[in-house]
């Protein structure tokens, strides 16, 4: 019982309210009891003349002990049937100390006297009985059992609706400070009143609104730390695996001309031939240096912070010149080229970039179809779009193979033979590239080759 009223706010406000009521009950009725003024319904004035009357006959009574009390007690009866019990006859000695306590004391008019048979003085006068109890004690003694009964249905009630009126917001305040404690912002203390405890809700459900948004922007702030954390992760992994392939791809062709110069200067068999095999030096040598500045541009294009530097201009006019620098190389294999370019065809963006680009698509069209083929380029603009296009024919690309086509020295040829391909950054450098300029490009097989399309 103690430990649920320690541990209820409901319980210590009910039974402490309850008791402070009956107490207030319990001091003010005692008060009146104590202070009410007596009510008597006669006045002193109405007993003067029995006060006379027992000075006059007083005198002619011989004194005893016996006959004093009987006269007292005489008087007092006279003095009960005419006033009830509401004034008292004294008789006392003039000198005595208990007839001096009666100074400041409302009485009649007191008469000294002697009786016949002696000489000592006494006093004779009426005054109000003291020991009467007022009317109101009276009804008050009489309406106890029914005002105890009141007082206490009377505290319980109004301890019940005090009770209810002050804990029920704070019980409210305690279920979502609760839900706070939880991390749960989604309750609200409904704000009815303007005093404290009012105040208190409205204060209440502001920080909840406010832990709940500084909450969501942790979460959101902890999301993207983790998704740039990932990124970094994944960033460091591709340099790692950039690396590692550049070093391999550097260092095959490294290895290959060492080789050729050694035999040579040793004149071992066939390397005697140095007419020969100087020329393939080169040739690898010029393998070597397209491969490094390959890797220089991607170096350059995958510095933190690097911008390129966009201006108008008209891209159908670019594609048209890079079309042409491979006419030699398209008469070489024999390809047939199809062209049908939008003209005045204007994009925002680095022309020497995208020059590259398309440079890069057309050369890998131009390589991977076979002899006697043909090559379609496209451009043209729809829905507010402009696209690009380069199709050879005459070859499929695995359908795996497609999604790694833009991975650094990805090659399809798991041979890694140069005769068959180029180091395999080509259309690495495209994706950067276009990704710069925020163009999205696309590679499908076709019925008829290797479609490859790029919309800005």
């Amino acid at each position: 019982m103690i430990k649920k009223i320690r541990s209820s706010l409901s319980v210590k406000v009910f039974a402490l309210t309850a008791v402070l009521m009956a107490a207030c009950c319990a001091v003010t009725y005692l008060c009146i009891a104590r202070f009410s003024p007596y009510i008597y319904r006669y006045r002193l004035e109405d007993a003067e003349e029995l006060s006379q009357l027992a000075y006059l006959e007083l005198p002619n009574h011989d004194f005893s002990e016996s006959e004093l009390e009987f006269d007292i007690q005489l008087y007092n009866e006279t003095l009960e049937a005419q006033f009830e019990d509401e004034f008292v006859f004294y008789i006392l000695p003039s000198d005595s100390a208990e007839l001096r306590s009666f100074d400041g004391v409302e009485t009649t008019a007191r008469y000294r006297f002697c009786f016949a048979n002696s000489n000592v003085e006494y006093t004779v006068f009426i005054a109000k009985n003291t020991e009467k109890e007022s009317q109101i004690i009276e009804a008050l003694q009489k309406a106890i059992p029914v005002l105890s009964v009141v007082i206490l249905a009377v505290s319980i009630v109004a301890a019940f609706f005090y009770t209810v009126y002050m804990t029920t917001p704070i019980k409210r305040i305690s279920k979502i400070s609760k839900q706070m404690a939880e991390l749960d912002f989604s309750g609200l203390c409904p704000v009815r009143r303007i005093d404290e405890i009012g105040v208190l809700s409205g204060s209440l459900n502001e920080l909840s609104q406010k832990l709940s948004s500084a909450l969501s922007e942790l979460q959101s702030a902890n999301e993207q730390l983790q998704a740039d954390i990932d990124k970094e992760r994944e960033l460091e992994r591709q340099r790692i695996d950039f690396f590692s392939a550049a070093s391999h791809e550097l260092k095959t062709p490294i290895t290959i001309i060492k080789g050729q110069l050694q035999g040579m200067l040793l004149g071992i068999g066939r390397y005697k031939d140095h007419q020969t095999y100087l020329a393939e030096s080169l040739e690898v040598t010029n393998t070597l240096e397209q491969m490094v500045q390959e890797l220089l541009t991607v170096s350059r294009l995958e510095t933190p912070g690097y911008i390129c530097t966009k201006s108008r201009f008209d891209f159908s006019r670019l594609v048209e010149d890079r079309l042409a620098a491979f006419d030699d190389l398209l008469a070489q294999k024999e390809l047939t080229l199809e062209k049908s370019l939008l003209p005045e065809t204007y994009l925002l963006g680095d022309a020497q970039l995208l020059q590259k680009a398309v440079d890069n698509l057309i050369h890998n069209a131009i390589t991977y179809s076979p002899v006697q083929n043909k090559i379609a380029v496209r451009l043209w603009v729809m829905q507010d779009k402009v696209y690009f296009s380069v199709e050879n024919t005459g070859v499929h690309i695995p359908d795996e193979a497609i999604p790694k086509l833009f991975e650094a020295f990805y090659r399809v040829d798991t041979s890694r033979n140069r005769r068959t391909g180029g180091s395999g950054l080509g259309l690495y450098i495209v994706k950067t590239i276009l990704d710069l300029h925020s163009a999205e490009i696309e590679i499908v097989n076709t019925i008829q080759g290797v479609l490859t399309k790029v919309s800005f």
